[in-house]
């Protein structure tokens, strides 16, 4: 293998790179190696060279967006719907306290907060949707307008579900229709173009709608700390990784204005970096999940050291509300 990093970023052009390195595929414990730089002017972390196979990469059961099949029970999706009811749509609604109201509207979908003027009737389509259970869960909070699109979907998953979730296997780059809000969780930084699904989302907005983002974020004091066993490297599928000023500065050279933003680092992050450098892959080659090796106690502070990346503008990964320049 060739260890030299790409001819040019492909974020913004320039050619100059720290020097290359090599990270395993952990969350299959495949440990296949690929090559990864960091560009020295916007500070992008991407891979060498994209997989010409990069679906295999998603292929069987053990991909989290592919079976992640959680259901509340009744009484559960009845509580959330109701503490969320005076949240969607109103960003100075965003749960940050500690009460127990606010611990309920974390785990359901809280980012709904945060696109102003948001209703439980406008459209949303959320790209790199797998099966759709984040979908799912705007349909039990009331959303009634919901399309999922996903170039790895299952045939058999393609369709309209109970709920009136529509799935599609497609490519955003070639569907057709308008949103009020585009949704891209942890989607963005799996295309071989972020400009252009960029571009793409913003043809198919409505006048005022936007464009929500979560990705993961490359971090100095982090990447310093774990280097390739970095959980969020996710090689060979997180192709890029963008700093948190690198990612606005891309959105705005793509025709986006960021306005507003935020950290959501959870402690699974840390405690995976942790078992990767451990030698400890996600799952083993038969797809059954590993068990973390730490303590309740020792998950605990993981979660309590992630909250305070969060509050210092640290964490591994963040959200972005972009709309129309």
């Amino acid at each position: 293998m060739s260890l030299s990093p790409p001819d040019a970023c492909r974020i913004c052009g320039a050619a100059e790179f720290d020097a290359p390195v090599l990270a395993r595929e952990m969350m299959f414990g495949t440990r296949e190696e690929f090559v990864y730089a960091r560009c020295q002017s916007c500070s992008t972390l991407q891979i060498g060279q994209v997989p010409d196979d990069l679906g295999r990469f998603y292929a069987g059961s053990a991909y989290y967006s592919f079976n992640d099949r959680r259901t509340d029970p009744a009484w559960k999706r009845w509580l959330k719907r109701m503490a969320t009811a005076g949240m969607i749509g109103r960003p100075e609604a965003y749960p940050t306290g500690s009460g127990p109201v606010d611990r309920i509207r974390r785990g359901a979908e809280p980012w709904t907060a945060l696109i102003g003027g948001l209703r439980k009737d406008s459209a949303l389509l959320d790209v790199g949707c797998g099966e759709g259970t984040r979908l799912q869960a705007l349909a039990e909070l009331g959303f009634g307008n919901l399309t999922g699109i996903d170039p790895f979907l299952p045939d058999n998953k393609a369709g309209i579900a109970p709920s009136g979730v529509k799935l599609i296997r497609g490519d955003l780059l070639t569907h057709e229709g308008r949103y009020d809000c585009i949704t891209m969780h942890h989607s963005l930084e799996h295309f071989a173009d972020p400009a252009a699904m960029l571009h793409a989302a913003r043809g198919l907005l409505v006048p005022g709608g936007k464009v929500f983002v979560r990705l993961p974020l490359f971090q100095p004091a982090i990447w310093e700390r774990f280097g390739v066993d970095w959980a969020q490297l996710d090689a060979p599928r997180h192709l890029y990784l963008f700093s948190p000023q690198g990612f606005a500065d891309f959105a705005a050279s793509n025709g986006f204005e960021c306005v507003a933003s935020g950290f959501d680092t959870l402690g699974w992050s840390l405690a995976w970096s942790e078992a990767y450098a451990q030698g400890i892959s996600m799952h083993d080659r038969d797809g059954q999940r590993n068990a973390l090796p730490f303590s309740p106690r020792q998950l605990a502070e993981f979660e309590a050291e992630a909250r305070a990346l969060n509050a210092d503008r640290e964490g591994d990964q963040g959200y972005f509300v972009l709309q129309p320049a």
